[in-house]
């Protein structure tokens, strides 16, 4: 849990390097476009679509030949899925070469170099970038992103909630063991035991017919593993629905709360 939250944390701290660079990426464009005269939409349409070179089939052919392994369906069934996916590569290229450019002619002032969270209300004034003496601040940064972040504290919740509720589960378990004298292994064999479903020969094929779309080989072949998922899935079920039960009798207070989400205050006009 803690590697995967950790990493969580990195892809909050990397997408507040984006939010900055794309942030004076979007102030050049916008001092440009008003340089022309034009707009944003404009300028994009000028310096980047027109420029870029629509793919051909051919290309698209040679893309998916290359990669054959890793598509999926027939050329036919994803070749106009694949031109646009090369156009936007190289949409994506040509717009990088019109950002480096506009930097290139441009004083832009990166201040820090790692885009840390604001840590108080005073701290949204930080000035973290200055694009030809204007100013990008923590505030406008952290703001852009709070969709992003409320994801990430969503999913950290989420997995520390999963993982208190099988901490929880295990002490109730244990506890009821003691009061038995039984060891948790005992206890669990003999009320989840006698409540497995077996599973049948229709059970069996119709998991199969439901899934195999997913599998390579047929029912005889994957009979046995297919069982034998079904066997620890009523498994499972069963040990699910004693914890259920252990949770009802007893008295469980949980501290761990759910991030609030971001509120907006958005003008009707």
């Amino acid at each position: 849990v803690k590697d995967t939250i950790n990493d969580l944390h990195r892809q909050v701290i990397e997408a507040r390097k984006r939010e900055l660079d794309l942030r004076i990426n979007t102030m050049l464009l916008e001092s440009e476009a008003k340089k022309r005269g034009i707009s944003s939409t404009k300028l994009i349409e000028q310096e980047v679509i027109s420029k870029v070179k629509e793919p051909t089939e051919a290309e698209a052919r040679t893309f998916y030949d290359q990669r054959r392994s890793q598509i999926q369906g027939e050329f036919n069934s994803v070749k106009r899925d694949l031109i646009d996916y090369l156009r936007n590569q190289r949409q994506g290229e040509q717009a990088r070469k019109l950002a480096d450019s506009l930097r290139a002619a441009a004083e832009v002032k990166v201040i820090v170099d790692s885009v840390t969270p604001q840590q108080n209300e005073s701290d949204r004034a930080r000035v973290l970038a200055t694009v030809n003496g204007e100013k990008i601040t923590s505030g406008e940064v952290e703001d852009s992103l709070r969709p992003i972040i409320f994801n990430i504290q969503e999913q950290v919740y989420r997995l520390r909630k999963r993982n208190l509720d099988l901490r929880i589960n295990d002490a109730l378990l244990e506890q009821e063991a003691q009061k038995r004298k039984v060891t948790t292994a005992a206890l669990l064999e003999a009320e989840a035991g006698p409540k497995l479903k077996k599973v049948t020969e229709e059970d069996t094929r119709a998991f199969y017919e439901q899934n195999k779309e997913k599998f390579t080989g047929n029912y005889d072949q994957l009979k046995g593993r297919i069982i034998q998922h079904l066997q620890q899935r009523a498994k499972h079920d069963a040990e699910v629905a004693f914890a259920e039960q252990l949770r009802g009798a007893a008295s469980i207070q949980i501290f761990l709360t759910a991030p609030e989400p971001p509120v907006y205050v958005i003008g009707a006009d």
